[in-house]
């Protein structure tokens, strides 16, 4: 073998040595991706389901106060506010709109999630301190 020949096998081999390398990092750059692909909307599916469970956690809490009243006593706006809300839902109080219940006043909580928003309506009746009248929502 000449020189020339021995020199150009040489370099050959170093550049192979060099591409298995870079093939190295970018196997690595990809599953670096990929992995960032995946827990991308997996936080953000978790994240919805979160808020989701909040907003019928606290209106479930909410049911079982006022079904755990007798037929003589009614849940009262002082004794609702007592129950602990979970999550940061934001919350706006109004007139109530027109219902089958003897709803004067109307709370309106939502919980707002990435994908879709729960809302929960508290019915307030007539008084100082109202009675629930009824909860609509998940």
């Amino acid at each position: 073998m000449s020189r020339s020949e021995n020199g150009f096998k040489k370099s050959g081999q170093k550049s192979s040595k060099k591409s298995a390398s870079n093939t190295q990092v970018r196997d690595w750059s990809i599953r670096g991706a990929v992995a960032v692909v995946l827990v991308i909307p997996l936080v953000l599916a978790l994240q919805e389901f979160g808020i989701k469970q909040a907003a019928s956690g606290t209106a479930a809490a909410w049911r079982e106060a006022l079904r755990s009243k007798s037929e003589n006593a009614d849940l009262v706006k002082s004794e609702f506010d007592r129950i602990t809300v979970q999550g940061k839902p934001s919350m706006t109080s109004g007139k109530a709109e027109a219902n089958t219940v003897a709803a004067v006043t109307t709370n309106t909580y939502v919980w707002k999630g990435m994908v879709r928003s729960y809302t929960v309506k508290v019915l307030f009746g007539l008084g100082n301190d109202p009675p629930v009248e009824a909860i609509e929502g998940p």
